[in-house]
């Protein structure tokens, strides 16, 4: 074996010594920070909890969980969380936290999601009012207000409330599984007491419609509603525009007598003779057109 290449094999040789310090250094490093950290014991659910259940003690486990990771809210005895009801769903591993629980001594089922100064009311609706069945809990809504006026001659429609939470669809407080649409017949909304009174007045004057929003879109759109002789006054007046728009904007009999108008030659310059000089060579020729 020659000189340089024992000079190659004796440095792969240190280099791969020296790697194998670094890594057992690192994962050395590695267990004894794990084996160093701090865990504690918090309450998780051990099924999935649905909106306003009330919590047994088969439903929930401990766990351990990392002190600097611990969640504010949390847990550490189950005996605390016994008979609490949830006002939230809870996923099977997700720590169980203060924020998601209703009140001690609160009821199980709808009256546990309501929150404090707001008020559940329910709505009749059809598969067509309820946005085809599309509307399920958590989901926000405006309702339209649909009422005749007078002696029956004529109908105004107009959104009386807006950004409304559904709470309840039927008698589901939580989301298929599957995502799939249900057909519902009542909508339980989240309102405040004054907007309870308006659509309490507008159930009973007239028809109510569901229109459902993206549930990120907080913005409120001021309208001033639709009366039905106006809307049917502005369709034929816009018809009538596109119809002179299409046409030129002038009757038939008009446009016939400016076309012959336009196109037709006046005595005085039927009149008038037209004279061409033609030349060729050393000839002249005069030509007179009537």
């Amino acid at each position: 074996m020659n000189k340089k290449a024992l000079i190659v094999l004796s440095l792969a040789v240190i280099f791969g010594l020296l790697t194998a310090v670094l890594v057992h250094r690192t994962l050395k490093g590695s267990a004894s920070a794990r084996a160093g950290q701090k865990t504690k014991k918090v309450v998780v659910a051990a099924v999935k909890l649905g909106l306003g259940t009330p919590i047994k003690a088969e439903q929930v486990s401990l766990a351990e969980w990392p002190e600097s990771l611990l969640p504010r809210g949390a847990f550490s005895e189950v005996e605390k969380l016994i008979g609490r009801v949830t006002i939230a769903e809870i996923f099977p591993g997700e720590p169980i936290l203060e924020a998601r629980l209703a009140p001690e001594g609160s009821a199980a089922g709808l009256p546990a999601i309501i929150p404090p100064g707001m008020r559940a009311m329910t709505v009749k609706v059809d598969e067509v009012i309820g946005v085809a069945g599309f509307v399920a809990p958590g989901t926000y809504v405006d309702v339209v207000a649909t009422v005749v006026e007078g002696a029956g001659q004529n109908a105004v429609s107009r959104v009386i409330l807006q950004n409304v939470k559904v709470l309840a669809s039927g008698q589901r407080m939580e989301t298929q599984k599957d995502g799939q649409a249900i057909e519902v017949k009542t909508v339980t909304l989240q309102v405040t007491p004054e907007e309870a009174e308006i659509l309490a007045l507008a159930s009973n004057a007239g028809k109510l419609q569901l229109v459902m929003r993206n549930t990120v879109d907080r913005e409120t759109v001021r309208t001033s509603g639709v009366d039905e002789s106006a809307l049917f006054r502005g369709k034929v007046a816009r018809a009538e525009a596109t119809a002179q728009t299409v046409t030129g904007g002038a009757p038939a009999a008009a446009r016939s007598a400016r076309r012959k108008t336009e196109t037709a030659p006046s005595p005085e310059t039927l009149s008038k003779s037209a004279v061409v000089e033609l030349i060729r060579g050393s000839e002249r020729t005069t030509i007179t057109f009537q």
